[in-house]
């Protein structure tokens, strides 16, 4: 079986949507909850990645299937745009398969290419030990710690860790 990187589609935004939502379940993986995640928001961050100079959405698929997905969204600020955000999801059941890893170098070759990108910057869960792994073989550093940030549910919560690298001196 061989890993294809390819860009999204609006067509993949259900699938993408509807696996975010089944991982959100698990409480501490992503910030979000199930139903704010919505095939239309997911839809219209495709499309407005598509055209955006800073911006890059990918899927990785595994014959024919959707296995992974991340973006680069960038800041929207004019002094922060050359910043870009990483969002990056592993689907349920091909985590420990190196599909993270192939969708975060796949994004990084881009952004070093792309003249108007800098810095890559994202936030991961202080419970998350094997995405921060990835993200510090990848060269992230730790930025900072926002304390008590995601709160699982009362007196439960975990620290957001924001970490970035960057790109281009």
């Amino acid at each position: 079986m061989a890993l294809k990187i390819r860009p999204a589609t609006l067509q993949d935004a259900p699938a993408l949507a509807a696996t975010e939502r089944e991982i959100a379940r698990t409480p501490g993986l992503l910030a979000s909850r199930p139903h704010e995640l919505s095939d239309g928001k997911f839809a219209a961050k495709i499309a407005e990645l598509a055209t955006a100079e800073g911006g890059r959405y990918l899927v990785a698929e595994m014959d024919g299937a959707i296995v992974g997905h991340a973006m680069l969204d960038p800041l929207a600020l004019e002094v922060t745009r050359h910043v870009v955000q990483l969002t990056l999801a592993v689907h349920p059941g091909w985590q420990g398969k190196g599909i993270g890893k192939a969708l975060l170098t796949a994004l990084l070759a881009w952004a070093r290419a792309a003249p108007g990108v800098e810095k890559v910057e994202l936030r991961a869960r202080s419970g998350n030990a094997v995405a921060l792994a990835l993200y510090q073989k990848l060269g992230f550093v730790e930025e900072g710690r926002l304390q008590r940030r995601i709160r699982l549910g009362p007196g439960q919560y975990l620290d957001d860790i924001a970490m970035g690298l960057c790109l281009k001196p």
